[in-house]
């Protein structure tokens, strides 16, 4: 697929669902704020559960307590990512539940258009100081990388920030230098590691980062990376 089938597929998806496109290669979608608010709220129910913290409705208070739990790893990946558990299957469903109903709200001007989706999406949690059994992993997401590494080359992205520090602590997006994209940069690997070579490729979307509140939908071909500013 080239790289001008899959703007034109960020284009399609734009027209249809009411989107609006931030990036030839990345579409954006408003979450509806009575619903991001309680979306929001399951998503910390699981996390507190998770973590076996306290919950706060105060979104500070949360993070000072999600913080202080960074050594409680039984639950979490070195990724970040809340597994989830039978003790706690309750509160993930339920968060489930929000993700299938977003899912509806965005395609539902035109649902047909989706065909597949995965229905268990990641939630992670990216602390200001990198965990340090993540640090050197083939597969850590600090390491700029396409889902297609992993997954094959015709997914798209869903990507939605909910609380922290988004302006230090966040994805930063790449797209190809003009004239320079291949398909081979989205061939499967074994790790993100092996893939560095596409970087000299790519270079940094500066005029966009994912904002809270919004569903950030990007192309595979839109590599990307957990990117951490200094004091974050």
């Amino acid at each position: 697929m080239s790289l001008k089938i899959r703007k034109e597929r960020i284009n399609y998806i734009s027209k249809k669902w009411g989107l609006k496109k931030a990036h030839p290669l990345i579409a954006t979608h408003k979450i509806n704020p009575d619903f991001f608010k309680e979306f929001k709220f399951n998503l910390k129910l699981y996390i507190s559960k998770a973590l076996k913290i306290d919950f706060a409705a105060d979104d500070k208070i949360f993070l000072k307590n999600i913080n202080q739990a960074r050594n409680n790893r039984l639950n979490v990946t070195p990724n970040g990512a809340v597994v989830p558990k039978r003790e706690y299957h309750l509160e993930y469903n339920i968060v489930l539940r929000n993700w299938c109903e977003l899912v509806k709200q965005i395609t539902k001007k035109k649902p047909k258009l989706l065909r597949l989706f995965r229905i268990t999406p990641n939630i992670r949690i990216k602390f200001g100081q990198e965990l340090k059994d993540n640090k050197n992993r083939g597969l850590s997401t600090s390491l700029i990388h396409s889902d297609a590494w992993v997954e094959g080359p015709w997914g798209m992205n869903c990507f939605i920030p909910f609380f922290g520090d988004i302006k230090k602590n966040n994805l930063r997006f790449y797209e190809p230098k003009k004239n320079e994209f291949n398909e081979n940069f989205m061939k499967i690997a074994k790790t993100y590691k092996e893939m560095q070579w596409v970087l000299k490729h790519y270079k940094p979307i500066n005029n966009f980062y994912p904002r809270k509140g919004f569903v950030n939908i990007s192309d595979y071909s839109a590599i990307h990376n957990t990117f951490r500013s200094k004091n974050c």
